[in-house]
């Protein structure tokens, strides 16, 4: 059975000298393995289209759980990033993101979409890396199923407050009025930082990244992002631990 599919591929891996597997992040199927024939020849048709982040439109013959190319036609391809070992670094680590927590054969609507949005933000730099980088952990952590309330005080349902602060084990947060005796428990929220967050998980996802913060707040932001995501997904990772050796 042939099936038509838009992907972005988010991993290679060399089978003897001219094939490949190739990772493909879809809506439909998540992520598959697809095997590609002769896509390491220097005349292959398909090898731009299937070049890493490159976001393609796939014919793959399916059986059963197998996939095999066809042919494939790109559609953008995000060849910048890869001139640039931080930001190739970062989108690695999206990309692995990805793999560990998108099934084959599981319908992952939306996540296509946020992978092309966030390297069309890796390749153009229209904001800094580590603000894209805290901004897609947070939405991908709300996307599979982590969402925090931000929405107002667990208790007294305040919205705005001069301070409020995050409950990690909940994830909800506290307004200073509530909190009382027991604020080192929990972690800081500035008025600043707290709208960048709500702006982050209730935006539509093509304005997730419109925005600017300054030095201060946004160490702020990368900090509770990547803690947010990593204590829900109790994992670590090796290209994260590599953006963060490499980052200038």
């Amino acid at each position: 059975m042939l099936v038509t599919i838009d992907g972005i591929v988010i991993g290679r891996r060399p089978i003897g000298e001219n094939n490949c597997f190739i990772d493909v992040l879809t809506d439909e199927y998540g992520v598959i393995e697809v095997t590609a024939h002769g896509i390491r020849k220097i005349n292959s048709k398909n090898s731009g289209a299937c070049s890493l982040f490159a976001y393609s439109r796939f014919c793959l013959a399916k059986n059963g759980l197998k996939y095999t190319l066809n042919s494939a036609e790109p559609k953008f391809s995000f060849h910048g990033i890869s001139a640039d070992i931080e930001a190739l670094s970062l989108a690695t680590y999206f990309a692995e993101i990805f793999k560990a927590t998108t099934a084959p054969e599981q319908e992952a609507a939306g996540f296509l979409r946020l992978m092309a949005i966030s390297l069309f933000e890796i390749e153009k730099r229209r904001i800094n890396l580590p603000q894209i980088k805290a901004v897609f952990e947070l939405r991908i952590a709300s996307m599979l199923g982590f969402s925090p309330d931000l929405r107002a005080c667990r208790n007294c349902i305040c919205y705005e407050h001069e301070l409020m602060y995050f409950d990690f084990g909940n994830s909800t947060i506290i307004c200073a009025d509530c909190v009382g005796e027991n604020a080192e428990l929990y972690t800081e929220l500035t008025p600043t930082l707290l709208y960048s967050m709500r702006y982050i998980v209730y935006s539509p996802v093509e304005k997730i990244f419109h925005f600017n913060l300054k030095t201060g707040i946004l160490i702020q932001l990368e900090q509770f992002c990547e803690k947010y995501l990593l204590q829900h997904l109790d994992r670590e990772f090796r290209s994260l631990d590599y953006y963060k050796s490499i980052k200038i």
